[in-house]
């Protein structure tokens, strides 16, 4: 047996699984409604003249770069559990990788990315 014997069962089985749901969902054809393609929010159909208007992207741009620098948490957390184990290279890194996310918020900042209007 090979060591990637329970890989390939796992992706049989995902391909086989897969392949099901979509053969049975081809079995059961839906009815095609007009309202089921038309816009709402809540229930409530929207006016299309607001659609023509400019939609503010602020609170999407505000949340990417929380996202942006909220992920350097992810990259912190286990570097800091074993610093001392892995030497001063690793270190140094970590230093990069910081000065780099300073860049990044010094630029957003001087951009006015974080001013709320």
């Amino acid at each position: 047996m090979s060591e990637l014997f329970p890989v390939y069962v796992y992706f049989g089985l995902v391909l086989a699984i897969t392949l099901l749901v979509v053969g049975i969902s081809a079995m059961f054809p839906t009815r095609k409604e007009h309202a089921k393609f038309m816009p709402y929010e809540s229930g409530i159909q929207t006016e299309t003249h607001l659609l023509k208007e400019r939609f503010p992207l602020h609170h999407y741009l505000v949340a990417l770069i929380f996202l942006v620098f909220d992920i350097e948490v992810i990259f912190l957390y286990p570097w800091a559990v074993i610093a001392k184990q892995i030497g001063p290279f690793a270190f140094y890194e970590m230093i990069f990788f910081l000065v780099v996310l300073l860049v990044g918020f010094a630029y957003v900042w001087r951009k006015g990315g974080l001013e709320w209007e």
